[in-house]
């Protein structure tokens, strides 16, 4: 019994003590309970932002391929009409020269009406005192 006595003595003297043990035993349990599920719905969260830094990779990686083709489809274009406008330089280059023995033919060696329809054709303007 002496044991005992001095067990409730002690209780007495301590209560506060025991009292807040047993506080943070049960606040502890409890927290551990809800701690499982609070680091389940953290997974969640760094799971859905992996895949959507994937989504967005992916998406930056679609929006560059696609500029990629947009540039490339736009120097092959360039490249058509550049050749095109080659081309059509060359046939009107052509045509000039066509025109100018024609007008050198119906001139028949007169300086000024050659001149003149020259200046015509080309828009360059030639003075009267050039051609005499």
């Amino acid at each position: 019994m002496a044991l005992l006595s001095k067990a409730w003595s002690w209780v007495k003297k301590s209560w506060k003590l025991i009292v807040g043990l047993l506080i943070g035993i049960v606040v502890t349990a409890l927290t551990l309970g809800r701690g499982a599920g609070g680091f389940k719905v953290l997974k969640v969260l760094r799971k859905s932002e992996e895949e959507l830094d994937e989504k967005i990779d992916d998406e930056l990686a679609a929006q560059a391929e696609r500029e990629k083709r947009i540039d490339e489809e736009t120097q092959k274009r360039l490249a058509e009409i550049e050749e095109k406008f080659r081309e059509k330089n060359q046939e009107l280059e052509q045509d000039k020269k066509e025109e100018v023995k024609r007008i050198v033919r119906e001139t028949e060696g007169n300086p000024s009406e050659l001149a003149k329809r020259l200046s015509k054709l080309t828009g360059l303007s030639v003075a009267s005192n050039d051609v005499e």
